[in-house]
């Protein structure tokens, strides 16, 4: 039987800020940093278990709030295989092998329970991770409920060709290292399970939202009802750079991981000259968003994650950093932060691949939960202008969709709602004016980060002479009178 409770929807989500933790490394419980503390931090400490736990992260749900995140997206809950494999065991949560019983190395029923209630008394709602694509790697036939072959695709195979959906779909994600036996989610009793799993979890535990994981191998049939039978707010993942292939399964889901927009991002805000891209890119991927997505700001949108390599790995001048993450707060999408961004968190630069797994899965209590390191109170002033617009304006703000004002190869300028967004690549040593539409008429126009009142000329244009970001809003406006903490 399919129970219904009050569930956050998709439209109140657009609004939200999230802030993605892997549950065994944002914070261990009773503030005891003692585990994966080595200098420097080894391989075999990074693949095995941490010690976060549901209780360490009740602890530090104060350090999200005052960062301004009100969202919070956590590891997938269920039991995972801990026996050993080449890439260690699954503390990470994507390895399960026991969907009704909980990560016993997170915590029990009730600090899950906890720590839902305090997110929630800090209007922080949760999105859970979760999979239906596959259990852990194949060193037991222990899986439950899923303990006969049937449950599983046969023979095993390995996907070869990412263009062949049906190999995508029924071939296992892992390798002969490492397989990931893929569930036959065609079969009736494996589709029922997760249907009820999926529905019984949400109420329980009262999540707010899911993110789901290996969405592309999965027939999109099988995630219309489940993400029906959730009931709340869903984002599947999608990872590859086509636009059009990952906008069609958001005919399934609420809102996709925005990965087309993740590469182009990770292109145009880099430090090396060489490799970096023009601005144009940028918008005609907002073009190419239009055109693919059912609606581009249900989408979530990110500059790294877990499964990729960390942002600041490649980009470390602060002025660039500051405009890729005014451009990930105000644009289309509901924005994602990994955690560590907030810390400078770069992975490793002595290993040949550091940005990358398991480099840029390092514990949080490594940086001792700095709150004065620049970035961390950068996104609390973006929170806080998200906040505002959200009070002045409701939702309409994050309704809007972006409209290009003006564009060259360094320099982006759109309108988002009420307000101007200004967000370049690269300093540039000429004044640039641009015109307004004819259709804006203010005169005085505020930024919301530096405070800063810029007039128009005699010929509706601005001038903006140097390439930090800006966000313009009408001095007429009584949001703009508003002066964002430091």
């Amino acid at each position: 039987m399919l129970f219904f409770i009050y569930c956050k929807n998709a439209f109140e989500w657009r609004s939200r800020s999230i802030y993605q933790i892997l549950t065994d490394r944002f914070s261990p419980e009773n503030f005891s940093y003692i585990q994966c503390m080595e200098q420097p931090i080894t391989e075999y400490s990074l693949r095995h278990y941490c010690g976060g736990t549901y209780r360490g992260a009740i602890d530090q749900l104060d350090y999200i709030f005052e960062m301004g995140f009100n969202a919070l997206w956590i590891s997938p809950i269920p039991s995972n295989i801990d026996k050993e494999t080449i890439y260690g065991v699954g503390w990470h949560g994507y390895w399960q092998d026991n969907i009704y019983q909980l990560n016993q190395y997170f915590g029990r029923e009730n600090d899950l329970i906890d720590l839902i209630d305090q997110a929630h008394k800090r209007d922080i709602w949760i999105m859970l991770d979760v999979v239906a694509n596959h259990v852990g790697p194949n060193l037991t036939n222990n899986y439950f409920p899923f303990n006969k072959s049937e449950y599983f695709h046969q023979p095993l195979c390995f996907i070869k060709d990412y263009s062949n959906q049906t190999e995508v779909e029924f071939c296992s994600i892992g390798d002969e290292q490492n397989s990931l036996p893929d569930l036959n989610t065609e079969n009736d009793f494996v589709i029922s399970t997760f249907l009820s799993w999926i529905n019984e979890t949400i109420i329980k535990y009262k999540f707010d939202a899911i993110r789901i994981d290996t969405f592309r191998h999965i027939r999109q049939s099988f995630w219309k009802d489940y993400t029906h039978y959730s009931n709340v707010f869903s984002l599947g993942e999608v990872p590859t750079s086509n636009t059009s292939y990952v906008g069609s399964y958001q005919n399934v889901a609420d809102g996709i991981l925005h990965y087309p927009l993740y590469f182009i991002l990770n292109h145009v805000f880099q430090d090396n000259d060489q490799l970096r891209q023009s601005m144009f890119i940028l918008e005609n991927q907002v073009k190419e968003n239009e055109k693919y997505f059912k609606d581009t700001t249900l989408c979530g949108i990110f500059l790294d994650n877990h499964d990729q390599d960390r942002f600041l790995n490649h980009t470390q001048n602060s002025i660039r950093i500051q405009n890729a993450l005014v451009y990930l707060m105000f644009s289309d999408g509901i924005p994602i932060v990994y955690m560590g961004t907030e810390q400078n968190f770069t992975g490793n630069s002595n290993e040949k691949y550091g940005a990358k797994d398991p480099w840029n899965r390092e514990p949080l209590w490594r940086s001792t939960y700095n709150r004065s390191t620049w970035i961390y109170k950068y996104l609390t002033k973006l929170n806080q202008i998200r906040s505002l617009l959200k009070e002045k304006y409701d939702e309409k703000f994050f309704l809007s969709h972006q409209q290009t004002i003006y564009i060259d190869n360094d320099t982006y300028i759109y309108k988002k709602g009420p307000i101007l967004v200004i967000v370049s690549n690269q300093s540039f040593n000429r004044t640039k004016n641009f015109s307004l539409y004819s259709t804006i008429y203010f005169n005085q126009w505020k930024d919301l980060l530096s405070n800063k009142i810029y007039e128009i000329n005699n010929y509706n244009q601005l001038e903006i002479n140097n390439w930090l970001p800006q966000i313009l809003l009408p001095v007429s406006s009584s949001i703009s009178h508003f002066c964002p903490t430091s």
